[in-house]
């Protein structure tokens, strides 16, 4: 989730350091306070979560109308089982921020919740009308339509995305170099089971930064999808002893998996986890033996 929080919308004038040293301070303090309620949120720690909504709502640059004791807020409400006013609060939050994209996904995760898949997916696809260039609200959008099977109304989304993202270099930290992304997917290839090993047979690892135009043409495949398996599976290499157009390939997506994390250690460890993931679909395995084996 985005964290709105930033200076930057505030008058540029100068200021002696100390005050400015104390508004960065409060800054922090509001960034802390919103990240531990999440957390606690997540936790389903009500009470903990209770003490960040009180934290933030004293803050000066919070208050009980900011969007960061907004979302607090609902996810309190949420917690305590009142999943109307839950609702209430998120519509209030995106109603008076109405050019904070995460207010307007966060009220369509509700009504999802809540049954309401066609509203939710609605509300999203007049925010990208107005957003066009915020691609996690057409991929929201897109993953709303894919939850109704509107098949094409997804991909229109997902094609959105793609047309944002293939070419801009991301916004979030990349954690790790090129060189050590394909030298910890190596070393993933080296950690499996020697059984497991012995059974590869002609398949290629690739490590590309985006997926490119041609996956979105693939079934089930989306524009921020982890990996990729494309040729034939191993049991069929067996069978004929060939492979048609070349080796199996299995390509590894670095924007998209760096997406995801929040440190080096977590990258790496998912990519271990998507090279074992597209592996066991060369293997033979569908996505339930996959995720049955931890690696969905």
């Amino acid at each position: 989730m985005r964290t709105p929080i930033a200076l930057s919308g505030r008058s540029r004038v100068a200021l002696p350091s100390q005050t400015y040293g104390c508004l960065a301070a409060r800054a922090d303090a509001l960034a802390i306070h919103f990240d531990l309620g999440l957390l606690a949120y997540d936790e389903g720690d009500s009470s903990g979560l209770q003490r960040h909504i009180a934290a933030v709502a004293m803050l000066p640059e919070g208050g009980e109308k900011s969007p960061e004791f907004l979302a607090l807020k609902w996810r309190g409400r949420w917690l305590d089982g009142a999943r109307d006013e839950a609702l209430s609060v998120a519509q209030t939050a995106m109603k008076l921020h109405p050019d904070d994209v995460e207010a307007t996904i966060e009220v369509a995760e509700i009504l999802a919740e809540l049954g309401g898949l066609q509203t939710a997916a609605q509300l999203l696809l007049e925010a990208a009308g107005r957003h066009r260039d915020d691609p996690d609200l057409w991929y929201e959008t897109g993953l709303l339509f894919e939850r109704l099977q509107e098949w094409t109304l997804r991909q229109q989304c997902w094609e959105q995305v793609w047309a944002l993202e293939s070419d801009a270099e991301p916004q979030f930290p990349m954690w790790v170099s090129e060189a050590r992304f394909a030298e910890v997917a190596a070393l993933a290839i080296e950690a499996l089971p020697s059984h497991v090993q012995s059974a590869l047979g002609n398949v290629v690892i690739f490590a590309e930064e985006y997926p490119e135009r041609w996956v979105l043409e693939t079934e089930g495949a989306d524009p921020r999808m982890l990996g990729l398996f494309d040729g034939i599976e191993r049991s069929a290499e067996r069978a004929t002893g060939v492979t048609q157009g070349g080796p199996s390939r299995i390509y590894l997506y670095r924007w998209n998996i760096e997406r995801l994390c929040s440190d080096a250690a977590q990258v790496e460890h998912q990519i271990a986890v998507t090279v074992q993931h597209e592996i066991g679909h060369y293997l033979g395995l569908d996505e339930a033996e996959l995720h049955l084996r931890g690696l969905g």
